[in-house]
């Protein structure tokens, strides 16, 4: 409610070795501040802070009557009274001096450069000149303990038990003197068992308050009492006394006007509050002052001094070893100074503490606490001298003085417009107000660009949809004009306005608003008309229309008006409507406006608009905008008038008062629901009244009866100790039990909900249920200011510090404090309430309404969390816990193991099996995560199982874990996953043991730990079971070189990257601790990736395939090559095409056989390579060949060297031109060119010099243009893969959809150089078949680029026919055969231990028929028995 903002000031003392200050006290209007020192009397004037009066007594007078004291004001500023310590009061007379009308003059220097140009620098407030003089002085009799006012009268304490009465001009009034020895004392007003004083004793400090009609006492035993009498008087007779139970160490005493709340300090550092019991007139206990244990750990000492503000709606606390605090009416604490970072030059709090306050007062509205720093500290801490747990070294350091010394500070403040404003408890838009400033927070309705009508109405619907964010932490600084602000300090009263646009602001006389898009403000033309009123009763705004109560000053009359926000601020444009007595509080609900005046008096009035003639001054004006209402007027219909003076003791006490349609159940038909209530209340019109009378929230409401007359009901209390009232500004159909709610926030005891209930539908309503149900739930670290009522947050402000270089004897040593904007969740709270009372359809409702707000989840885990620590930590056995039933609830929701899993993993081990005993096992719910396709989930149970199960267990369901991340492609997931099976140690696997102890911590970090571990995080799990682990499996080693076996081996380019991977032991014999285990675990591993590797190849998965070798660091190249006589074998080549065409989204030829752009090579050949008319020595002049760096005796060819310029025109880059990897041929294999008869005359030296050293310039055909360029780059190197391995079959048909004729001819060149060369001839020339065939009857598209390369086919066709017969017939090679060719990195393993599960993944059924099989095709089809493949 009240905040610190910057740093204090501090005033300085105009005299010459000025005395020590020992009190401040401002006057009734708080801007007269008068500080005491021990020797002399200042005054000052609050704004602008300069000093008016400065009186010091002489020495003798000191002698005579002792150092000043205490002061108090008399209640018209007219006198001052004075203590001293010799037991004397000096009165004071003050009086202004008219003949001058200000004091300070404001003269320019006559340099001109330093002459003041902005009005700014002028302040346009007259200092008073005041003559100050000592009227008389008397001596009380038994010295003077504490002095209040009462009227026109002085309440003096002595030390002798009395109470005396003194006036204002000196005389006694004995018989209104008061004895405490004759005064009858008990615990309430029941007069027959009172008993006076025994003891000697006598008052030390007093406090008077009007409402609470009568004194609270602090007696010198430490002892508490309320002084009350029948009258106002307080006829000695008459006076009771009534006792303040359970404490004995009270040491002052503060009484609240407004909520009847008697504080008190106490000697332990705490506060305690009272109230008056209405039952029985005795005190009760209302709430205690405790400091947090997180601000503050220790006692800062006794309290010394309790300061409520002008409104009533903080108390500031100071304790006697320094620092203070700000407390809200009913205990919650908002800031303490003790819990500040004040520098690392201060290491003891209580001895070095910058602030030391013995006495304080606020001013100027509550923005600036006056307080009296001492820089001699009395209490730095109490020592127990039995135990001393630390020796003492040398002497013992003195206190540190003060920081800063013997000053005056000025602390200022900011607060909240819902401190004198109730009306703006509707908006949910947050801001705060300083006394000639404004703090906004809505910082996205904050432009510098004026916007039009269309703008601002698409801004007003923007607004109300699309609330202010609750994570936004800016803070918009809006300085009032000192045009208006100079003569009207302080700010009293703001409004804003629904969508936080304009903002109303009303200072000492008149006001002004302001435009947050236009960033413009708009003042009163006329000065006089701004000055001739004060608004008293608040300001909002309705519709476009600004509504105030206020008091003519001209007339001598209340009013209430109305100010059209288009027009400009004159009293001619204004509505009026005289009221009777002084507006106190105005409220409006839709069209109806509410007005509660100083005669306890609430009135009610229909607000409208009507068309009028403006006025002829207008009209000019009026031509030079688009469509300004200028002749719309707002009028005010009073329709009825409520006598209240029942509800309150004083008007004054009445906080808030609103209208609101919300209802208890009355005598009417029960089967009617709160939604119906309500559209029938709004067409009858019976809005009830909800008042905050001293903090209790009375409800009156107004039905209409049988004979169809509106009458209220008698009033009903709904709560106690109600410090705010919010009503939503609107319903929602989507949320109506939270938008048809009252909200109650109650300080220290939380927040209160009164809740509609709705019955189910097609239920009827029984007689035993409620429509209402009251909710209660605590609030901690925030204080609410606004309520999100539809998103289900409330938001608050705090304080934070800074600490600056300075000063280290000024007050910049001090911490810089700011403002920073907190919010809250409160969705769970209302959930736990409701299923604690087994109103579980209810909290479902509400949760359901709710589910697609971005927190949802956080609430349940937050709900669930709560319910847990509660219960699980609980010393005492729980009846009928709730857990079980939460766990239910939240059951009911899809995201239900996901919550469980994240509230475990921020819960502490210990508390894991009374959670799991409640939701069930965790290895259910993983196994439920894994059907539900929930991986990440199911990866989070499987660092709960960790720690649950033994490490076989954990390895058993990581294994299970890693099949479904493979199968769902969640790469990064299943990289974890190896990571985390390969960090498993055998030895525990290999151990029978029962799961481990959850209540023991290890002794290595936990990976259980949030501040440690992500939310789906296995990667820092890994490294931390790694730490005790004696062997290694950095990621961060180099490749190691292959076995001795594997060095006739070449790696090819692309395994040859310089990536840093995880070594396996089974291709790097180092990396195993104890050879055989780490052997088999590694193998393992590998065999669930290459039994993947195979599911997804002889399943068309290539674009799979490739994400699965790139994340998980699988060698593709040299598992392909083992597997090229096996799972890479293909059957049906047409199949292959196809799902290289849906796997890859490549586009399908266009089935124009004549076109040339179809029957030449997409890539590798140029436009008029496919040209049938031209020869063949014409299309290799135009082939462009980049045969790289390589030697002059190694033949090849690149897939990649294309007729089109890479670096331009398409995506693959030079680098990655020079990565693509690349065939080395054997030197002894024939050439594809030198085997057609007809090549021979073009294969001379000149012409391969010309075409190698001039390329002719790409060019693109239509067909490419239409291919994705990212699939072709996948494509390309995919090939490139395929042929490196040796998978001729797969390399053709990617060949083929490419339609690359130079990929053709080196694969063809491949297959003619291998060692089973007529297999693997025969089964490419059958695959050319099967896509001539499908080419030729449904796919045209292919047969141009099939005719391109029949040359290639019928070379195939020739080395077929030129094989022996008994290759071809024969039987399968043997396993030395398919070594010699492809030598495995392993050696070749059975089907038992390739694949446990004893079957593989079938390959899909071929949708397209292959053509005839020739006889030789008998070798095709017979599979070798140490191969595992899989037809």
């Amino acid at each position: 409610m009240y905040y610190c903002i910057g740093w204090p000031r501090v005033a300085r003392l105009p005299q010459d070795e000025p005395g020590t200050p020992v009190q401040v006290s401002c006057n009734r209007d708080r801007i007269l501040v008068a500080v005491l020192t021990t020797d002399s009397v200042l005054i000052w004037y609050n704004k602008p802070c300069v000093p008016i009066i400065s009186h010091r007594r002489s020495s003798s007078s000191i002698l005579e009557l002792g150092e000043n004291c205490i002061l108090v004001w008399k209640p018209d500023s007219s006198m001052i009274a004075v203590v001293t310590t010799g037991g004397h009061v000096v009165f004071y007379s003050i009086v202004v001096l008219t003949e001058v009308k200000t004091l300070y003059d404001q003269v320019d220097p006559s340099n001109m450069s330093l002459k003041r140009e902005s009005a700014e620098l002028y302040f346009k407030e007259n200092v008073p000149p005041l003559i100050f003089s000592q009227a008389f002085e008397i001596s009380v009799p038994g010295g003077v303990t504490d002095i209040v006012t009462i009227r026109d009268e002085l309440m003096i304490s002595t030390k002798d038990g009395h109470i005396l009465r003194y006036m204002w001009d000196g005389q006694l009034n004995r018989d209104y003197c008061l004895d405490l020895r004759r005064i009858p004392f008990c615990t309430d007003q029941q007069v027959l068992r009172a008993v006076p004083l025994v003891d000697q004793g006598y008052v030390t400090h007093l406090s008077y308050s009007p409402l609470l009609g009568g004194f609270t006492i602090v007696l010198s035993d430490g002892r508490a009492a309320f002084l009350v009498a029948a009258t106002l008087k307080f006829d000695p007779n008459s006076v009771q006394g009534i006792w303040a139970g359970g404490v004995e160490d009270i040491t002052c005493t503060a009484s609240n006007h407004k909520f009847r709340l008697m504080g008190f300090g106490r000697k332990n550092s705490q506060g305690i509050v009272y109230s008056i019991d209405e039952t029985t007139g005795g005190l009760s206990v209302s709430h205690k002052l405790i400091l947090p244990t997180k601000d503050y750990p220790g006692c800062p000492g006794p309290v010394t001094g309790l300061r409520w503000t002008p409104d009533s709606m903080c108390l500031a606390m100071v304790w006697a070893g320094g620092g203070f605090s700000i407390w809200s009416t009913f205990g919650t604490m908002i800031l303490c100074s003790l819990g500040w970072d004040h520098s690392a030059s201060i290491t003891d709090p209580m001895k070095q503490a910058p602030y030391n306050i013995i006495d304080m007062d606020w001013a100027g509205e509550g923005y600036q606490l006056w307080a009296i720093n001492s820089a001699e500290r009395k209490f730095t801490g109490n020592q127990d001298a039995e135990f001393c747990p630390f020796p003492k070294e040398g002497e013992e350091q003195p206190d540190e003085p003060s920081l800063m010394g013997n000053n005056v500070l000025i602390i200022p403040f900011v607060k909240s417009p819902l401190s004198v404003n109730p009306a703006m408890s509707a908006l949910d838009k947050l801001y705060l107000q300083g006394e000639d400033r404004l703090y906004l927070n809505s910082t996205e309705n904050v432009s510098s660009i004026p916007l039009t009508k269309a703008e601002t109405a698409e801004l007003k619907s923007s607004t109300s949809a699309n609330p202010q964010s609750s994570a936004s932490k800016q803070w918009t600084v809006v300085i009032i004009p000192h045009t208006y602000i100079s003569s009207s300090w302080p700010i009293r009263y703001t409004a804003m306005d629904d969508t936080g646009t304009y903002i109303a602001v009303a200072g000492r006389t008149g006001l002004v608003h302001y435009s947050t898009s236009t960033r413009k403000w708009k003042m009163f033309g006329n000065e006089t008309q701004e000055k001739e009123f004060v608004v008293t009763g608040g300001l909002l705004w309705w519709k476009d229309f600004l509504v105030i109560g206020c008091y003519n000053l001209t007339s001598n009359r209340d009013e209430v008006r109305i100010y059209p926000r288009e027009a400009r601020l004159d009293n001619s444009y204004s509505s009026v409507e005289v009221v009777e007595a002084q507006v106190l509080l105005i409220n409006k609900l839709e069209d109806r406006l509410i007005v509660y005046c100083s005669n306890s008096h609430i009135s009610l009035y229909d607000i409208y608009t009507e068309v009028g003639n403006p006025p002829v001054s207008r009209l000019s004006r009026a031509s030079l905008e688009d469509d300004p209402p200028w002749n719309v007027q707002c009028k005010l219909r009073k329709v009825q008038d409520v006598d209240a003076s029942l509800l309150s003791i004083h008007p004054a006490c009445v906080v808030s008062v609103s209208l609101s349609h919300l209802k208890t159940e009355s005598v009417r038909q029960r089967k009617e629901s709160e939604r119906e209530s309500v559209e029938r209340e709004l067409r009858n019109d019976t809005a009830s009244l909800i008042l905050n009378v001293s903090g209790k929230v009375v409800l009156v409401q107004r039905e209409r009866t049988n004979t169809d007359e509106l009458l209220y009901s008698a009033p009903t209390v709904l709560a106690g100790q109600c410090e705010q009232v919010w009503l939503p500004r609107r319903s929602c159909s989507t949320k109506p039990h939270l938008t048809l709610s009252l909200w109650l926030y109650c300080g220290a005891a939380g927040m209160k909900v009164w809740l509609p209930l709705f019955p189910k539908e097609g239920e009827s309503q029984h007689s035993f249920m409620a429509k209402r149900i009251m909710l209660h739930f605590p609030l901690e670290n925030i204080y609410p200011l606004s309520i999100h009522f539809e998103e289900a947050i409330i938001v608050g402000v705090e304080n934070d510090c800074q600490l600056y270089p300075g000063n280290p004897s000024g007050p910049s040593i001090l911490p810089f404090t700011t403002l920073e904007r907190v919010s809250q969740v409160f969705l769970q709270q209302l959930l736990r309430q409701l299923i604690r009372r087994n109103l579980g359809h209810h909290a479902w409702e509400i949760a359901r309404s709710c589910i697609t707000l971005p927190y949802f989840q956080h609430s349940l885990e937050l709900l669930l969390h709560s319910v847990l620590e509660e219960e699980a930590t609980s010393k005492e056995p729980i009846p009928d816990a709730l857990l079980p039933s939460v766990v239910d609830f939240i059951r009911s929701f899809p995201v239900y193991r996901e919550t469980v899993v994240r509230c475990t993993r921020k819960t502490e081990v210990a508390l894991w099996p009374y959670l799991f005993a409640a939701v069930g096992s965790a290895k259910e719910l993983f196994i439920e995560c894994l059907e539900k396709k929930e991986l990440h989930t199911a990866a989070s149970y499987l660092i709960i199982l960790q720690s649950l199960e033994p490490a076989s267990a954990a390895k058993q369901h990581a294994t299970l874990l890693l099949d479904a991340a493979l199968d769902n492609g969640a790469w990064d997931l299943a990289k974890d996953l190896v990571r985390f099976l390969r960090a498993i140690d055998p030895d525990e696997c290999d151990e029978i043991s029962s799961p481990r102890a959850t209540s023991v911590l290890p002794s290595f970090p936990s990976p259980l730990s949030p501040a440690q571990a992500g939310e789906e995080d296995l990667s820092l799990v890994l490294g931390t079971l790694v730490v005790p682990r004696s062997r290694s499996i950095s990621t961060n080693a180099p490749p190691k070189t292959s076995p001795p076996e594997h060095q006739s081996l070449s790696r090819s380019m692309s395994e040859k990257q310089p990536r840093l991977r995880k070594i396996s032991s089974s291709s790097s014999p180092n990396t195993s601790r104890d050879g055989a285990n780490g052997t088999a675990e590694e193998f393992f591993i590998d065999m669930i990736l290459a039994r993947h590797a195979r599911k997804l190849l002889m399943s068309g998965n290539l674009v799979d395939l490739g994400k699965f070798s790139v994340h998980l660091d699988f060698y593709l190249v040299s598992w392909l090559r083992r597997e090229s006589s096996r799972a890479a074998l293909l059957e049906d080549f047409v199949w292959a095409l196809r799902r290289i065409h849906s796997d890859f989204s490549w586009p399908w030829p266009t089935g124009s056989s004549t076109s040339g752009s179809e029957t030449r090579s997409r890539t590798s050949s140029h436009p008029s390579l496919g040209d049938p008319t031209l020869g063949v020595e014409d299309k290799l002049r135009t082939l462009f060949v980049d045969c790289g760096d390589r030697p002059a005796t190694e033949s090849g060819y690149m897939s990649n060297s294309t007729g089109r310029q890479v670096s331009e025109q398409s995506l693959l880059s030079e680098h990655a031109v020079d990565a693509m990897l690349r065939v080395r041929d054997r030197t002894d294999q024939l050439s594809v060119l030198s085997e057609d008869q007809d090549l021979g005359s073009v294969c001379d030296d000149s012409h391969s010099a010309s075409i190698l050293t001039s390329p002719p310039p790409p060019t693109f055909t239509e067909a490419s243009t239409d291919t994705p360029p990212k699939q072709e780059v996948q494509l390309r190197y995919i090939l490139q893969i395929f042929v490196e391995a040796g998978c001729l079959d797969w390399a053709i048909s990617v060949a083929v959809v490419l339609r690359d004729a130079m990929a053709i001819i080196r694969i063809v060149n491949a297959a003619r150089s291998a060692p089973d060369a007529p297999k693997i001839v025969r089964r490419l020339y059958d695959g050319f078949i099967q896509l001539d065939g499908y080419a030729q009857h449904t796919c045209l598209g292919y047969r141009g680029f099939l005719n391109s390369i029949q040359p290639q086919i019928r070379s195939l066709s020739r080395f077929v026919n030129a094989s022996p017969p008994s290759i071809l017939t024969g039987k399968t090679p043997s396993r030395s055969s398919l070594t010699s060719s492809s030598p495995p990195l392993r050696p070749s393993l059975p089907r038992s231990l390739s694949d446990p599960k004893g079957t593989g993944s079938k390959t899909p059924p071929r949708s397209s028929p292959s053509p005839p099989s020739t006889p030789g095709e008998s070798i095709e089809t017979e599979e070798d028995p140490s191969a595992c493949t899989i037809s």
